[in-house]
């Protein structure tokens, strides 16, 4: 791979993409993010550049371009491949665990992060507190403390804050329901 790409790799790393590297038919080889194959060009050579492209690569790059150009098109590709869950405004990235609300980048503590996945899986649906504490917290007891209150509260703070319309819900004496429209259904 050579030096050319060590800081390149560093970069990515640092972002927490993925690299799988494997022999390429050219004298440089593949490098491979999730389903795309990028092929790492020593060179400057646009035949060969234009061969790997027509062989199923998705990008060439090398030494030739910037640092930064080079990283954020790899990021390009790992993004594409990455799974999402989406509701109304808000993408959860299911593999890097970051979290946009109309485009807003929305900072998640790992529980807040659990808590909203949870709620994301069954939309518009109220999800009770003895059920929250068994997935979010594995257990199965009520603790006596006010723990999901207090992170929902947190979770509700940043999911809803600066938008109009809020998405996170009290459901009364039924617990808690991320509404992809920002409106509970009342439902019996």
């Amino acid at each position: 791979m050579g030096a050319d790409f060590a800081p390149v790799a560093r970069a990515l790393s640092a972002r927490g993409v993925e690299l799988a590297i494997a022999p390429g038919q050219e004298p440089w080889p593949l490098v491979r993010v999730g389903d795309a194959t990028i092929l790492w060009q020593g060179i400057d050579d646009p035949a060969a550049r234009a061969r790997a492209l027509e062989a199923g690569a998705h990008e060439v790059v090398g030494p030739w371009m910037h640092e930064a150009e080079t990283v954020a098109r790899i990021i390009r590709l790992a993004d594409a491949e990455q799974p999402r869950l989406r509701i109304g405004e808000l993408t959860i990235r299911l593999v890097d665990r970051r979290v946009e609300r109309g485009g807003r980048p929305i900072p998640l503590l790992a529980r807040e992060y659990a808590l909203l996945l949870h709620l994301a899986r069954r939309p518009g649906q109220a999800i009770s507190r003895a059920e929250l504490l068994r997935a979010v917290w594995r257990l199965d007891f009520d603790p006596g403390t006010n723990s999901v209150e207090v992170h929902m509260s947190r979770l509700r703070g940043k999911l809803d804050r600066g938008f109009a319309v809020p998405m996170l819900h009290t459901v009364k004496g039924r617990g808690y329901a991320l509404c992809p429209d920002g409106y509970w259904p009342e439902r019996a």
